[in-house]
């Protein structure tokens, strides 16, 4: 029988080819589409995830089986991966034969297996994103606490995988990690020092035996000897104490004990914690602490949240790579840069892609390229609506729901948010300070979101150092500043900017004011909310 084996992430087209030639006088199909609701409740999609290489193989391995036993002539199956939108197919199975009873009876027997046999399974359902609007109308701005709320309801933490503690650094433990044994596993000395036993009452003892860290070395001590022993060595056995090396006397084959303090130097058998305890809770963040605690227990894969998969698209005529020298006209690109910069902190490496200030070449370039292994697409530039401004045509063409396009903020007022399926878009206003302000104002909530963290941002409180002529705009001012602590309070120097163009503050600032609408002169001493930006997530 002639096996067909295909793991796709584009959708499955309605007419696939046929396997076999001309002999088959039976043709059986069946189409697994994704149903809009799973338990009652709606669903925008599924996602699928693989091993593909054992999947095919173990695709093989199955028709084969089947076809021993059922007279049948081709068979094809096409299984889609990552995100499948409701209504779309996840799997087509095909069986060609010369009579309907085989293939009917091989159909049916495949589809009872796959799910036991093949290793394919559902990773997440993709909820339905909550109904701001269709697509608002241009007047109609969004707050950031709107847009907030909205993005922490939305979007949904990735699913989960094993990662080595080398790649798990700053993602999110996805189950409890329990100590596999007593932490420490046995009694071990705290000092360096000699080993006796707790009722020896001699001052002169005899060392029969050294241990190092590392040594494994049981006997019982009688009375008037002693074991030279290092910080962390195993201790010999039960009912001893460890005399400190300063409290003791070396002679030839001897010490002599010159003190005793009250404790006996040991770290117990168990102490820290008992085998079974919890030792990081699921949630918690993988600092180097705490991947130094997975390490001293074995946990060397521990489950995390997966990377997201960014792509990042640049756009504008106008913009040449920061290594050239401009035309007359242009400018160098630096928010290829600042978006690769901020995304290190989430340990995300971009795909980055110029796109032509054509929307005809830009959507063939995304259609062949394709977006289904996509969480997170960022596109610079186009998000106003000027005339070569095409990021929410492109956007639409594209499939997505456009959730917000203007904000009541500045700077970013024609911040573009968009969703397809699993794939949320945003379209970033193309002046540098309107993204810097976006990405740590709405992409950050959205990353800390998908990384399964508490969502972002946190707004702190603190004190300007100096005036700040704010100007009274209508709009919610997003202020960058230098912020520095003093005695527990957060000073905050406001720093000049004379447009959403201006990069000349972003050398300084570590904050992002919170201006109020309206306001016109904040005077030094003001208390005032702040987030910080210094350091990511």
């Amino acid at each position: 029988m002639d096996i067909q084996i295909q793991l796709t992430r584009e959708p499955i087209p309605e007419a696939v080819p046929r396997c076999a030639g001309g002999g088959a006088g039976a043709v059986m199909e069946f189409r697994g589409v994704v149903r809009p609701e799973e338990d009652g409740v709606a669903i925008a999609g599924l996602e699928y995830e693989a091993y593909p290489a054992m999947a095919e193989r173990e695709f093989q391995r199955l028709l084969a089986e089947l076809a021993s036993r059922h007279d049948c002539l081709a068979a094809s199956v096409v299984h889609r991966l990552g995100v499948v939108p409701a209504g779309e197919a996840a799997i087509l199975a095909r069986v060609e034969a010369r009579h309907r009873g085989p293939a009917l009876a091989l159909l049916g027997e495949f589809l009872d297996r796959i799910k036991q046999d093949v290793p394919i399974w559902k990773r997440r359902t993709i909820p339905v994103v909550p109904v701001v609007a269709a697509s608002p109308a241009p007047s109609a701005s969004t707050s950031a606490d709107a847009l907030l709320a909205l993005l922490r309801e939305a979007c949904a933490p990735l699913p989960a995988e094993q990662a080595s503690l080398a790649e798990a650094s700053g993602r999110v433990l996805r189950e409890a990690v329990r100590a596999s044994e007593d932490q420490p596993p046995f009694d071990r000395s705290a000092v360096d020092g000699y080993a006796v036993r707790l009722d020896e009452t001699a001052a002169r003892l005899r060392v029969v035996d050294q241990i190092r860290a590392g040594d494994w070395k049981p006997r019982r001590l009688a009375a008037g000897e002693a074991v030279r022993i290092a910080t962390g060595g195993a201790l010999p056995g039960e009912g001893l104490r460890v005399v400190m090396r300063e409290d003791a006397r070396a002679e030839e084959g001897m010490v002599v004990v010159s003190g005793r303090d009250a404790g006996r130097n040991i770290r117990f058998r168990g102490e820290d914690a008992p085998a079974g305890a919890v030792l990081a809770e699921a949630g918690t963040i993988l600092s180097p602490g705490a991947l130094a605690l997975l390490a001293s227990i074995g946990a060397a894969h521990p489950l995390v949240t997966r990377l997201p998969r960014v792509l990042h698209l640049a756009t504008g005529n106008e913009i040449v790579a920061p290594d050239q020298t401009p035309p007359p006209g242009g400018i160098r690109d630096s928010n290829s840069t600042l978006v690769r910069a901020f995304l290190e902190a989430w340990r995300v490496v971009p795909e980055q892609m110029r796109i032509p200030e054509d929307e005809t070449a830009a959507m063939a370039g995304l259609e062949r390229r394709g977006l289904a292994d996509v969480d997170l697409l960022l596109v610079s530039g186009g998000a106003s609506v000027g005339e070569h401004d095409f990021t929410r045509r492109l956007l639409e063409r594209l499939g997505f729901q456009i959730l917000v396009s203007r904000m009541a903020t500045r700077p970013g007022k024609p911040l573009l948010v968009a969703r397809r399926a699993g794939t949320f878009a945003f379209g970033l206003p193309g002046n540098p300070l309107a993204h810097f302000v976006c990405l740590n104002l709405f992409v950050r909530t959205a990353l800390d979101r998908l990384a399964g963290r508490a969502p972002g941002p946190v707004f702190h409180s603190g004190v300007l150092a100096s005036d700040l002529a704010a100007g009274g705009s209508p709009r919610e001012t997003f202020w960058p500043a230098r912020a520095e602590w003093r005695d527990g309070v957060a000073l905050l120097a406001p720093l000049g900017w004379s447009s959403s163009g201006d990069l000349t503050a972003l050398a300084a600032a570590n904050a992002l004011l919170r201006v109020p609408p309206g306001a016109e002169v904040l005077p030094q001493g003001s208390r005032v909310g702040f987030l910080s930006t210094a350091t990511g997530p």
